[in-house]
């Protein structure tokens, strides 16, 4: 088995930019990739990143699975195909999204860092895209593309979506700004190059200038709901952010990893509250009050499109948050 850390990469890569690119100045492409548990997800990722017509000069992967992915030998053989063309760093660490990432973070050494789920598929030329906008806009700080298969909606789709509106939940066919309630306007599924407020986790990147100033907030543990919410607000009072249409992935969502409904939408409530008072509370008080009216929504929504389970969620999740709250202003 070989080592899998610390490999060089060859200069076929500058010379692939140079064709595409000509003189213009060159960007470092690295890619984080944080996962647990998902082994077939990971190699199809991969794969997928192995096929872009711009390849990253760095892969860096920090697995929290419990059986490291090192051990497999399907997964050694798949990046033994790499080594020659890609940095690769691969690191074994505890669970938690926003931790994974600042690990990630610490390694990667691109002038723009992208990241990805794991269940994550690129279109080939996904990374030449983004690379591109990043190259003609360079007040752009960040940005994300779009999702296949989200174009247009079904009856049922678009009512559920209108709820969502109605209720200022986070929902899809938005402008990618943020709305009074702490909730974004997700872009996704609309055809026009924006600037956003937004970007979502699955696929977003970041120039390194970002990366050095702001970090992934850990005390979102677990599967870290609204890490990508957080973090895109912070950066997004103070930098553009984009999102690009024409470099589209799939998503096809898996359900490793994630616990029980019940424990899944109480972290769900305990993070939406905890961000609100996080990054909107105190630059508007009375934003407070669509705050409320989002809970309901969420509350409500369990009732008409979700179980039970879902419902004990949400009302553990405003008593968890309560009772952190009294705690920390009894401290």
């Amino acid at each position: 088995m070989k080592l899998l850390t610390g490999w060089s990469r060859m200069t076929d890569v500058n010379s692939i930019l140079n064709l595409t690119f000509g003189n213009r100045e060159k960007l470092d492409l690295s890619v984080v990739l944080c996962t647990r548990n998902r082994l077939d997800e990971v190699i199809r990722f991969t794969k997928s990143l192995y096929n872009q017509i711009i390849l990253p000069s760095q892969y860096v992967i920090v697995d929290s699975s419990d059986t490291p992915l090192i051990g497999n030998k399907l997964f050694v053989c798949i990046f033994n195909e790499m080594q020659n063309k890609i940095e690769l760093h691969y690191i074994h660490s505890k669970p938690g999204l926003t931790k994974q990432r600042n690990i990630g973070v610490k390694k990667s050494r691109g002038d723009i860092t992208y990241f990805f789920d794991d269940d994550i598929i690129l279109e080939p030329e996904y990374l030449q895209i983004m690379d591109e906008t990043f190259k003609n806009n360079p007040d752009y700080m960040g940005g994300m593309g779009a999702l296949i298969g989200l174009s247009e909606q079904s009856y049922k789709g678009r009512i559920m979506n209108s709820f969502r509106r109605f209720f200022l939940l986070q929902h899809d066919y938005g402008n990618g700004k943020f709305q009074k309630s702490g909730f974004p306007r997700h872009p996704y599924g609309t055809n026009q190059f924006r600037e956003v407020e937004v970007l979502g986790g699955c696929c977003c990147c970041y120039r390194k200038e970002v990366l050095n100033e702001f970090k992934f907030d850990e005390n979102l543990t677990g599967y870290c709901y609204m890490e990508d919410v957080d973090f895109s607000r912070k950066v997004s009072y103070k930098y553009k952010l984009f999102y690009n249409p024409e470099a589209k992935v799939e998503h096809r969502h898996s359900s490793g990893g994630q616990k029980n409904t019940t424990e899944n939408r109480k972290m769900y409530m305990l993070n939406h509250r905890y961000l609100f008072f996080k990054n909107f509370y105190s630059r508007n008080k009375l934003s407070v009050i669509p705050h409320w009216w989002s809970i309901l929504g969420l509350i409500i929504n369990s009732f008409i499109f979700e179980s039970k389970e879902a419902q004990k969620g949400y009302i553990d999740g405003l008593k968890e948050f309560k009772k952190r709250k009294k705690e920390h202003l009894c401290n």
